[in-house]
């Protein structure tokens, strides 16, 4: 109802009553209020007067201010609902007119409302929830939130959270494109789901993934939307973190492999050349101490050409440049062939190097698994000081397994994982042993992942290796 008391009358009246009141004039600036009227202020009542209500009503104050500024205008009460700190309050806002019917200003009257026992309860609920969780009206007001969402946008509590805007706590850009969200989902009905969507909010740049879907009545009518949110800022800074580790890593395996590729290659010609040089020599000297020193020059320079080219195929690996080539080998003859090559070097060092023939076709690339043999066969005979080295398949249903075993100094047990890494060597030697480099067990592991293969190994310390080149489809003859 209409007021039209004078305002001295209502000033009088409001230093008497004992519930919250409020005198305000036709700007929505405070003439004066009753003492329990303090309830609804976020400033001490002796600052109050002449303030704006939606200055100092806390997040209520844009509704506040709102609603008196349409009682005005309109001359027609209003009622609303607020909550202001722990307290909630029903609102009537009723116009001051005077003798001349001129509305010239309003009264704010508040009712507290009994706490509701379900409300805490819910509210209890959803501050446990580890996400931000909030619902508006059809304007895009807040009208309510969990714990999470008032920290994340700088609130005291979640009680802080209803009658605020999106333009209270994030940039004005932001707060349109997010109304314009909530608009789509009220006009819709359907659900929206956003990823990876950041937000200039009044706290700081936070990265966040939600879901949003109608908030609809009893009677199924959309009366605002409901969205579930969750922070990921700190997730993209450590998923930027590892791409850019991952990118880092990369470059530098690609410098590492383009060095050793430029270098082996610039190397290989004057090795070529020191060969060439050798074997001249070793045609010319005759005195017997001179052509065991030629040998030992032509070893070193084997040894040398050697390790260039296991650079040079790692350095192939490494930059993907080996393709497969897979067809039908019959692994008799391959194993054959290895046989007769490897004979004067077992020979040499009175070992019985045994090749068991067989009949099986396997689908490899010859001249990669070729590569593979040669390795674990030329390691098996460096470390075996006596007894044999066997080299055989070994079939199961569909596959086949290549294996060599020699009778040498063994590898530890706690060593397997390490044998395979590049520039690895063993550290247990016999007198007789000629020590590789350490890299075609490196490459050994890499071209049988290349061909889809797999490699085994198992061993005894002083007894003896065995190394299993398994998973190779094959057929019988």
């Amino acid at each position: 109802m209409d007021v039209k008391l004078d305002k001295s009358t209502l000033a009088a009246v409001l230093g008497m009553v004992r519930y919250p009141l409020v005198l305000v004039d036709e700007r929505g600036r405070i003439e004066t209020a009753s003492d329990a009227a303090a309830a609804l202020f976020t400033v001490p009542p002796d600052a109050i007067r002449d303030r704006s209500i939606d200055e100092v009503t806390g997040s209520c104050g844009p509704l506040l201010g709102e609603a008196v500024a349409s009682v005005v205008a309109s001359g027609e009460p209003r009622t609303l609902e607020i909550r202001s700190d722990d307290r909630n309050f029903d609102i009537v806002v009723d116009p001051v007119t005077a003798e001349t019917g001129q509305v010239t200003g309003a009264v704010v009257h508040a009712t507290e409302r009994p706490s509701d026992p379900a409300g805490d309860s819910l509210r209890l609920i959803l501050d446990q929830l580890p996400h931000a969780v909030y619902w508006k009206d059809r304007q895009s007001r807040y009208l309510g939130g969990n714990r999470i969402f008032a920290e994340v946008v700088g609130l005291a509590s979640s009680r802080a959270v209803p009658g605020i805007t999106d333009y209270d706590i994030m940039a004005r850009a932001d707060a349109d494109a997010v109304r314009r969200e909530d608009e789509q989902v009220m006009r819709s009905g359907e659900p929206l789901v956003t990823l990876d969507q950041s937000l200039a909010l009044t706290t700081g740049g936070t990265t966040i993934e939600k879901l949003k879907m109608p908030l609809r009545s009893e009677s199924g009518e959309i009366i605002g939307i409901l969205c579930a949110a969750r922070d990921i800022t700190e997730q993209k800074r450590t998923e930027e973190k590892l791409v850019t580790a991952k990118l880092a890593a990369e470059r530098k395996e690609r410098a590492k492999t383009s060095f050793l590729a430029a270098a082996s290659h610039d190397l290989r010609q004057p090795v070529q050349a020191l060969a060439l040089f050798a074997k001249l020599l070793d045609n010319r000297v005759t005195e017997p101490s001179s052509r065991n020193l030629v040998k030992l020059i032509q070893t070193s320079v084997l040894s040398l050409a050697n390790l260039l080219d296991a650079v040079i195929h790692l350095s192939k690996l490494d930059a993907g440049v080996i393709e497969p080539n897979i067809r039908a080998v019959p692994a008799g003859d391959l194993l054959k062939r290895l046989g007769e090559e490897f004979a004067p070097q077992a020979a040499e060092k009175r070992l019985d190097l045994i090749v068991v023939d067989t009949s099986i076709t396997v689908n490899t690339d010859p001249m990669l698994l070729e590569r593979i043999l040669r390795n674990l066969m030329s390691n098996a005979i460096r470390y075996t000081e006596r007894g044999r080295v066997l080299v055989g398949c070994r079939r199961s249903g569909t596959t086949v397994s290549i294996e060599v075993w020699d009778t040498g100094i063994g590898i530890p047990q706690d060593q397997f994982g390490e044998i395979f890494r590049e520039f690895h060597r063993s550290h247990k030697k016999t007198h007789r042993a000629i020590e590789g480099f350490g890299i075609g067990l490196s490459i050994v592991e890499r071209l049988t992942a290349l061909l889809d293969h797999r490699i085994d190994v198992s061993s005894t310390p002083g007894k003896g290796t065995v190394f299993r080149i398994g998973g190779i489809p094959c057929r019988r003859l």
